[in-house]
């Protein structure tokens, strides 16, 4: 009897904690995602880590000109240089998606043979272009259906003002053509849109793992494409034009 009487109060008091939640609105479901939500760090930065094929429009002016008379394609193949970026967002709105101010950092650099100023001819000595873009961007995420719907896919659109520091090096040395130094800064603006794909999917508990410890909230693999032009200021230097049209693919973190 007196055992009978102990589980009819406990299942009392069980039915009686529940209908005290129904009746304050508690969920029990909802408060166990809203813990797991809470649990993730805030998102404000994001980082991206990128490389290109990446080839300069030098040959643009002298498109008329045959193939051999034209400098890049002449000195330095015509093929692609391998650029490597590295860019740093701030994320300073998040409700409809996302803005951010960034600024990235790259670099790329490719070798050839020198040209013999008169006969043309091509000789031992090495040349080397080398160039350093430096970017200030304002990019847009649209990552509301992702945050909402759980889809991976988050496309997105940059603007830039570019910088670009750029050298010629004739051996160890600076080129010097005439009573000009073979180096320089160009200026210009790019455009940018891309879509990133999430990959915490992949693996969701280590997603969080990877939050946790690292603060690192979601992890991308992205491919974006670039048109930029470099001739905002000054004229086009040794008749040479660095402007581009390329794509860039990589790595980013949220954190």
């Amino acid at each position: 009897m007196k055992t009978s009487l102990t589980i009819a109060c406990a299942l009392f008091a069980s039915v009686a904690s529940a209908q005290g939640l129904e009746l304050s609105g508690a969920n029990p479901a909802f408060e166990i995602a809203g813990a797991k939500k809470a649990l993730e760090s805030p998102r404000t930065m994001f980082l991206e880590v990128k490389l290109s094929p990446f080839t300069p429009l030098l040959d643009r002016p002298f498109l008329s000109r045959e193939e051999a008379q034209r400098p890049y394609y002449t000195v330095y193949g015509g093929g692609p240089m391998l650029l490597g970026e590295l860019e740093v967002d701030y994320q300073f709105f998040q409700k409809f998606g996302s803005l951010a101010g960034a600024v990235s950092l790259g670099y790329a650099e490719k070798y050839g043979r020198s040209l013999d100023a008169v006969t043309m001819q091509r000789v031992e000595q090495s040349t080397g272009l080398h160039i350093v873009p430096i970017k200030a961007l304002l990019v847009y995420r649209f990552d509301w259906a992702k945050q909402k719907f759980h889809i991976p896919l988050v496309p997105y659109a940059k603007g830039a003002f570019v910088m670009m520091p750029w050298w010629v090096t004739n051996g160890s040395k600076i080129e010097i053509d005439g009573t000009e130094r073979g180096e320089g800064v160009k200026f210009g603006f790019a455009g940018v849109l891309g879509l990133s794909l999430e990959l915490d999917f992949i693996d969701q508990r280590l997603a969080r793992d990877f939050d946790s410890s690292v603060g690192v909230n979601h992890t991308y693999i992205f491919a974006e494409g670039t048109i930029q032009e470099m001739n905002l200021f000054d004229p086009v230097p040794f008749g040479w034009d660095l402007s581009s049209a390329h794509f860039m693919f990589g790595l980013g973190f949220e954190f």
